[in-house]
């Protein structure tokens, strides 16, 4: 063994004799070989019990007094730390399982993961709303009047985002547009790209005759009429996702966001 490594080995040796022992004191730093960083939290025994660990050990100064024995807990992948008890809570419970303290949003869950539903276009509406429901039952800021500040903060920050998911994925449209979003492809905000010049003359005709319309009759017409081409383009968008043709969904996505803000404009004129 060379003499260096054998001075090092002895420093260590000595320290695992010691450590295990509160008020026990190394007083020289040892070498030690560099390892990844981990996701841990630092548990610490009861106030009262102290000793000096070797600096090397931590990267900090030397003399640093910590408190002992010292556990370091890993999270494993896909969990976190109860910012309450600092317990191991898994990324799927909303409520720490040790102390049943609700848990931040896990900013990692898309929109699909937070409402437990299947990362499709073609999605069970009425399955959607009943795991919303239950969701908001569990996270409404109402619930949580009596609880801390830290847990009414929490709680509006969970129900906000359950609610923005949900809405997103309720309308064809929207839950088409983030679906496409997931998979790197993005429609911009007042672009016409994708669709051809003949429809860009479609819409611009029925944006005149909705413009020249005053009766309620010949407004509703308009907007039966561009119901039906949404319908039609839901159902065009379904099929281009189930063949997996984005840059085809991407254009009916595009076609629909055209009617779409006529009939905004049509629901203006019979409700202004």
């Amino acid at each position: 063994m060379e003499p260096a490594a054998r001075v090092v080995w002895r420093r260590c040796a000595g320290l695992w004799r010691a450590k295990t022992f509160c008020g026990a004191v190394v007083q020289e730093p040892v070498a030690v070989v560099p390892v990844p960083r981990l996701s841990c939290a630092i548990l610490r025994a009861p106030s009262g019990c102290r000793t000096s660990v070797p600096s090397a050990l931590y990267g900090q100064p030397a003399s640093l007094t910590l408190c002992c024995p010292v556990r370091h807990l890993c999270t494993a992948a896909g969990s976190t730390m109860c910012w309450s008890c600092q317990e191991v809570v898994s990324s799927s419970e909303l409520f720490c399982p040790s102390c049943s303290s609700i848990q931040p949003p896990d900013r990692r869950k898309d929109f699909y993961q937070l409402l437990d539903c299947e990362r499709s276009f073609n999605i069970d509406i009425q399955e959607l709303q009943r795991k919303y429901r239950n969701l908001q039952r569990l996270l409404h800021p109402d619930y949580f009047s009596q609880k801390s500040q830290r847990e009414r903060d929490i709680s509006e920050k969970q129900s906000s985002l359950v609610n923005k998911a949900y809405n997103t994925l309720l309308s064809p449209l929207t839950r088409g547009i983030y679906l496409l979003s997931l998979h790197g492809i993005v429609i911009a905000e007042g672009t016409e790209g994708g669709v051809d010049t003949p429809f860009l003359f479609e819409i611009l005709e029925i944006n005149e005759r909705l413009n020249d319309l005053h009766t309620e009759a010949e407004i509703e017409e308009i907007g039966t009429f561009v119901q039906d081409k949404c319908q039609s383009l839901t159902e065009d968008v379904k099929k281009a996702f189930k063949k997996d043709d984005l840059d085809g969904a991407k254009m009916f996505l595009t076609k629909m966001k055209y009617y779409s803000n006529i009939l905004d404009q049509v629901k203006k004129k019979i409700l202004p």
